[in-house]
């Protein structure tokens, strides 16, 4: 994330037709405007009438938010405005991000670097805690759009956090959480069937299913196995029976056999909890218990 030392912001204070201006001494320039084609009027003259593409961000009400992208951000407000989506008709106001220039000079000019930042700000936005609406694409970058993303994303995080509306950002590529339909589509992307689903757990090909995300700590991200009656977490570990779904990008699926070769002391079994680590590389992940450490860079779902 950008440090506050390397960037600043600037907030005007919300004016008579009821718009907030926001910028960063880097590149981003922001508009949060109400649903009204007035505003909307407005910040087109501001902009020259002429096309400006960016991102945008519908809100309705506090937690529910439909995150946009578009060559010509009024043409896309004016229609949310005149005919709004079913699944964000109610929204209230919206923020416009893009960086003060006209689409011949801007960087959000490229499709391929807009469409991934908003998939990047879906991710965002679910990561805390709201209702997100919309569903982006994921897209291939080259090596110089890659760079460009990279740098907007680290200004997206510092301003969403200067203008309070997110209170964390996303773990480093390979450690995102992945939620609950985007982590289903990928497993019956992938040919598992889904066969009951529920926050924590789940019976997919008939097999049992653990869902944890872990939680981060400085040894990794750290996974605990609890109960031991029947059926329980630390019941079906020492039975070897079931799976263990980490739900963190790339999304592991390891078979509690595999678990069990971490754990060479079986007088862990008798515990009430049970601590496992995952730890993610760009060359590997690994699984550890105590001292005993294994590569399950295979039971990546994506590779």
């Amino acid at each position: 994330m950008v440090e506050e030392s390397e960037i600043g912001y600037y907030e005007d204070p919300k004016n008579g037709d009821d718009i907030i201006r926001a910028r960063t001494t880097r590149q981003i320039r922001s508009w949060e405007i109400p649903r009204s084609q007035k505003a909307l009027e407005v910040l087109n003259d501001e902009l020259g009438r002429i096309p400006f593409p960016g991102l945008y961000i519908l809100f309705e009400g506090r937690n529910k938010v439909y995150i946009g992208e578009a060559k010509s951000i009024y043409n896309r407000l004016k229609t949310h405005m005149s005919h709004p989506e079913d699944k964000i008709n109610k929204w209230d106001r919206a923020i416009i991000i893009n960086d003060g220039r006209p689409a011949t000079q801007s960087d959000f000019n490229d499709t391929v670097v807009r469409k991934s930042l908003e998939i990047y700000l879906i991710k965002l936005f679910k990561a805390n805690k709201y209702t997100v609406v919309s569903q982006g694409e994921e897209q291939k970058l080259n090596a110089i759009q890659k760079v460009l993303v990279n740098s907007l994303i680290g200004e997206l995080n510092f301003f969403l956090l200067k203008k309070n509306l997110i209170y964390k950002t996303l773990e480093k590529r390979g450690q995102e959480e992945v939620f609950g339909d985007e982590l289903k589509r990928i497993l019956e992307k992938s040919g598992k069937r889904i066969e009951k689903w529920e926050r924590y757990k789940a019976i997919i090909d008939g097999e049992k299913i653990f869902i944890r995300s872990g939680s981060k700590k400085p040894k990794g991200w750290q996974i605990t196995f609890r109960g031991r009656k029947p059926g329980s977490f630390i019941d079906s570990l020492q039975k070897g029976k079931g799976y263990l779904l980490v739900s963190r990008d790339g999304v592991l699926l390891i078979p509690l056999k595999v678990v069990q070769k971490v754990i060479k002391d079986n007088t862990a079994y008798q515990q009430d909890t049970i601590d496992i680590w995952v730890v993610f590389t760009e060359e590997k992940v690994t699984l550890s218990y105590k001292k005993n450490s294994i590569d399950v860079t295979e039971f990546k779902i994506l590779k």
